[in-house]
């Protein structure tokens, strides 16, 4: 919205396009106050959520080695770090904006959270775990070897060779079915179904940005027309819920059921971040070129099963954009709850010698 204009005040007296007038006052006398909060509860998201949430990763970690918990076998606590050191060359990825390498990482770090865990939970995963070589299946295995008959009929002396307990979806199912023990404050009020499911889609999409597919396509054409900062909020996303759920596992793993992080810092600081991505060049027009490249055409049925996360930003977009708009002085209230009484005097000062500069 552009600035009030002395023939806007003229016209609030017109009736019709009076409601329309007071929204952009109210919104020129609160856009500077909004700005400043967002930065203040962006800068208060690192020292409340992101570095207690990591030095707690990194604390639980080294104790966990210090541990003495003969239960606890050696194999989980490294696979879990080496979740937490995949996790901060994540952070780096980002950072430089790679897109698809990052993604890529994600995977693995989600890998070895998940296999640490059932690892830790059950015995057969262990056993299974400890043997190098084996197959997916029955059917691949017999065909590796040239043998032409049914997968059923397959030796008893074959089948040791053949992956069970350690089969990634599986694994995945049977992980998810775990996050309720993991912490049910988190995960309590979800279904075993849709932590199950949960789960799933968040592997099968790292997936795709780790086998040579449309997604990876599309990635390469995004860094070539310099649209990263876009769906780089989808990779913090992913990022920071991985992050968490290895935090949710070690603390599980020692019976620790504080938090030392404040969440809430994380989801509006990511709320955010939508609200700064660039309106003005990111039109769904814009937009739109990229949803071309997954073949629309073909894959419907596909996306519209899955979470198409793009359709998801741009569905935030206007939805934080509306709320500003219809009740500026709501939002404003809503982001001073992370505030201290000195904080918002500081803030109060800042903006009236900004006025009084303006004057």
């Amino acid at each position: 919205m552009s600035d009030i204009t002395v023939e806007d005040v003229i016209e609030m007296t017109k009736g019709e396009k009076q409601d329309e007038l007071i929204r952009k006052m109210l919104e020129y006398l609160t856009k500077d106050k909004i700005k400043e909060l967002k930065k203040i509860v962006k800068e208060k998201t690192q020292s409340e959520f992101v570095i207690p949430l990591r030095n707690n990763n990194k604390e639980i970690i080294e104790e966990l080695y210090n541990s003495t918990n003969k239960e606890l076998p050696r194999e989980s606590i490294n696979l879990l770090n080496q979740a937490y050191m995949t996790i901060k060359n994540v952070h780096e990825l980002i950072k430089n904006k790679c897109l698809v390498d990052s993604n890529v990482l994600l995977r693995s770090a989600f890998e070895n959270i998940e296999m640490g865990m059932m690892i830790y939970f059950d015995q057969n995963v262990y056993d299974e775990f400890k043997k190098l070589g084996l197959k997916d299946s029955n059917d691949v295995y017999i065909k590796l070897l040239g043998i032409e008959i049914h997968s059923k009929k397959i030796t008893k002396e074959r089948k040791k060779n053949i992956r069970e307990y350690t089969k990634i979806q599986r694994l995945t199912k049977n992980f998810g079915l775990k996050l309720k023990e993991i912490n049910n404050e988190f995960f309590g009020d979800l279904s075993n179904t849709t932590t199950k499911n949960l789960l799933l889609e968040y592997y099968d999409k790292l997936c795709l940005f780790t086998h040579s597919t449309l997604v990876v396509n599309q990635m390469v054409e995004v860094v070539l027309n310099g649209d990263e900062d876009f769906f780089l909020v989808i990779a913090k996303q992913n990022v920071y819920f991985l992050e968490i759920l290895l935090n949710l596992c070690l603390k599980h793993i020692i019976k620790e059921n504080t938090i030392s992080w404040k969440f809430e810092y994380m989801f509006f600081s990511w709320l955010i971040l939508i609200n700064d991505i660039d309106k003005e060049k990111y039109t769904p027009e814009y937009l739109s070129k990229y949803k071309g490249l997954l073949y629309e055409d073909i894959n419907r049925e596909y996306l519209d099963k899955n979470n198409n996360d793009m359709k998801n930003i741009q569905e935030l977009m206007k939805e934080i954009e509306r709320a500003i708009w219809e009740n500026p002085v709501g939002v404003i209230e809503l982001l001073e709850m992370f505030l201290t009484g000195e904080e918002k005097k500081e803030l109060e000062d800042k903006l009236n010698m900004k006025r009084n500069n303006e004057i």
